[in-house]
């Protein structure tokens, strides 16, 4: 019974009955319109916080930039002095080579000619004598947007294909870059550089080669170099030229060390078998 007239005098639940009274009164539109400020002012907040850290992530620290821009100078300076010592180098090498020919030459003439032809061989020694120059150089669209156009861009085995090319056509001597290549030298990439035997080149690449030009260009042209040249120009877009000159002058490589190739006839300790 008392619950039956819980029901009669209570028809609606207290939550209810308490939303309705509000509509009533207009204190739900209040409660309503102070929500929505407090929503917008938290949005504004979230927004103008997530901004302010984007640009703080983005922009660079004023210490990194200060270390990246010391860290270039000492580059710089390095690589001013690393041409120094090797230009002095070179002097030294040159002037050691004409005291020991001079040296050798009153007692062994023979032996003295005997070594520079070993030396043009081996690529130690200067040179000089007509031959060609094959010049490479990057996509305009590489050159432009690098990242962008990678297989646009001169590669490590590119060069590789030229200067076997150059071999099998009977090159006497080969430079790229003004860097001699010997025997025993290695084109490679390490990172965004090429290099020759350590050495970093930069584009434009340009191979030159030592010979008779007529015979180096008509079997050049016989080697699979040619045909990865013209791909490289029409498929890729790589600036590619073959010029003939009269003299060129390529000096000589630092002298290789061997550590395992022994003459034959001599144990691993240099005695003689």
């Amino acid at each position: 019974m008392t619950l039956l007239v819980e029901v009669m005098e209570h028809p609606l639940d207290p939550a209810y009955e308490d939303a309705a009274r509000r509509r009533v009164t207009g204190e739900r539109e209040r409660s309503r319109g102070l929500e929505r400020a407090l929503v917008g002012v938290l949005a504004v907040a979230l927004g103008v916080g997530v901004v302010v850290a984007a640009r703080d992530l983005r922009a660079p620290a004023e210490v990194t930039t200060e270390a990246r821009t010391v860290l270039i100078e000492e580059i710089q300076t390095r690589s001013g002095e690393n041409d120094v010592l090797a230009e002095t180098n070179v002097d030294l090498a040159a002037e050691i080579s004409d005291l020991q020919e001079a040296a050798l030459e009153r007692s062994d003439p023979q032996l003295v000619a005997q070594l520079q032809r070993l030396g043009v061989a081996s690529g130690s020694s200067p040179v000089h004598g007509p031959g060609l120059v094959i010049g490479l150089t990057d996509s305009d669209r590489a050159l432009a947007e690098p990242d962008e156009h990678p297989e646009e861009r001169v590669q490590d085995a590119d060069l590789q294909v030229v200067v076997n090319g150059l071999w099998a056509a009977g090159a006497e001597a080969i430079t790229i870059n003004g860097t001699r290549v010997t025997a025993i030298s290695a084109i490679r990439t390490a990172g965004q550089a090429i290099l020759v035997d350590l050495v970093p080149l930069s584009p434009p690449y340009e191979v030159a080669a030592i010979g008779n030009t007529q015979d180096l260009r008509t079997r050049l042209a016989r080697t699979p170099a040619a045909g990865h040249l013209a791909v490289l120009r029409d498929q890729y877009g790589i600036g590619t030229s073959v010029t003939v000159h009269n003299d060129l002058r390529m000096s000589g490589a630092s002298p290789a060390s061997l550590s395992y190739a022994q003459p034959v006839g001599t144990t691993q300790g240099g005695d003689e078998q």
